[in-house]
C-alpha cells in the first residue's frame, strides 16, 4: 500500500496489439482524501468509472463534480486534473488504451474532449465487465489470447458508455449541459491547442514565437499561461515530447541521424547533447542498454 491510496491494483496487458484499438492496462483504486493527479497530459486514452464516493475532474477549463455511477474519459494530450474528495474520497476502476481509430470511434458515440463525462452508468454491469476484463489479462497462459478476450470486454464497456451518453444527451437536462459545456474559457483552449500542436508537429522546426502567432498570443503571455497550466515552459514541454519520441525510435532500426531528424533536430551532434542532457546517456548508449535488456 502506498501513501496516497488505501487500496490500489493494476493489471498490464502483456500482448497489446498495435492498430485501431490497443488495450494497455486496467485497474482499480481507493485514493486517500484529497489525492489528486495533474494538471498533466497523457499519451493514451484513460477511462475511470466511479463506484463509490466523490471527486472532481477538471478538463478544458471546467470542473465536474462526480460520484457513484459517473465516468470520465481522458483524451491524449488534453490537460486534465482529477482529485478525490476530502470528505468522501472516491473509489474507481480504470482502463487505459490507445489506437489510431479510437478518437473517431468515441466521437461516433458522442464521447469527445468536450463531452468527456458520462453520468448514470450501470454500476453492477460495469463492475462485472471490468472484473472479466482483468481476469482475461491475469488468468490466461497465452497473453495474446488474453488480449483478444480483454479487448472484447473493452469494446463492450465502450458500447455501454456510448449508449449511456446518448440517453443522457437525449434528455432535456443533458441537452442543457451540452450547451453549457461548449463555452470553455479561451486561455484553456489555447493551451490545449499549443499542447496538441507540439505533440503532433514535434518533428518540425517549431518555435515558441511561431506557436504564439498561430494562437494569436504574445510569446510572453503564452509562456506564462502554459507554465501556470502545466508547470513547464512551452520549450521545456516540447523538449520532453521530442526526447520521449526519440527514446521510442532508438529501439528501432533508424540511425542516430535519422532519429534526430525525426524529432526535429537537423544536427545529430546537437541532438546527442540534448538527449544526454535529458537521459544521462548518449543515444548510442541508450540504444545498447535497451537492446541488451530485450535480448536477456
Amino acid at each position: 500500500m502506498d501513501a496516497t491510496h488505501y487500496q490500489h491494483s493494476n493489471t498490464i496487458n502483456e500482448a497489446p496489439l498495435k492498430g485501431e484499438m490497443s488495450l494497455l492496462f486496467s485497474g482499480e483504486g481507493e485514493p486517500r482524501e484529497g489525492h489528486y493527479i495533474g494538471p498533466a497530459v497523457h499519451d493514451y486514452y484513460l477511462i475511470h468509472v466511479v463506484w463509490d464516493g466523490e471527486g472532481t475532474f477538471e478538463t478544458l477549463g471546467e470542473t465536474h463534480k462526480l460520484g457513484a455511477g459517473d465516468a470520465f474519459v481522458i483524451f491524449p494530450d488534453i490537460l486534465v486534473k482529477y482529485q478525490a474528495s476530502m470528505e468522501r474520497p472516491w473509489k474507481y476502476m480504470w482502463i487505459g488504451f490507445s489506437g489510431d481509430l479510437v478518437e473517431s470511434a468515441l466521437s461516433e458515440v458522442g464521447i469527445t474532449p468536450d463531452h468527456a463525462v458520462i453520468r448514470g452508468c450501470r454500476l453492477s454491469w460495469m463492475q462485472r465487465r471490468f472484473k472479466r476484463l482483468r481476469a482475461a489479462l491475469e488468468g490466461n497462459q497465452r497473453p495474446a489470447l488474453g488480449n483478444l478476450e480483454a479487448s472484447g470486454w473493452l469494446r463492450l464497456i465502450l458500447h455501454e458508455l456510448g449508449k449511456t451518453m446518448w440517453v443522457e444527451r437525449g434528455s432535456e437536462q443533458g441537452a442543457g449541459r451540452d450547451r453549457d459545456q461548449r463555452s470553455h474559457p479561451l486561455p484553456y483552449r489555447r493551451i490545449d491547442q499549443a499542447i496538441r500542436l507540439m505533440t503532433l508537429q514535434y518533428a518540425h522546426p517549431l518555435t515558441i514565437d511561431g506557436i504564439a502567432r498561430t494562437l494569436s498570443y504574445h510569446r510572453s503571455h503564452l509562456t506564462r499561461l502554459f507554465k501556470e497550466a502545466t508547470g513547464m515552459s512551452p520549450m521545456q514541454y516540447l523538449f520532453k515530447v521530442r526526447m520521449k519520441k526519440a527514446a521510442e525510435l532508438l529501439v528501432g532500426d533508424l540511425t542516430i541521424a535519422q532519429v534526430a531528424s525525426s524529432v526535429g533536430y537537423n544536427d545529430p551532434l546537437f541532438f546527442t547533447k540534448q538527449f544526454r542532457k535529458w537521459n544521462g546517456m548518449s543515444p548510442t548508449e541508450y540504444r545498447k542498454e535497451k537492446l541488451h535488456k530485450l535480448t536477456d
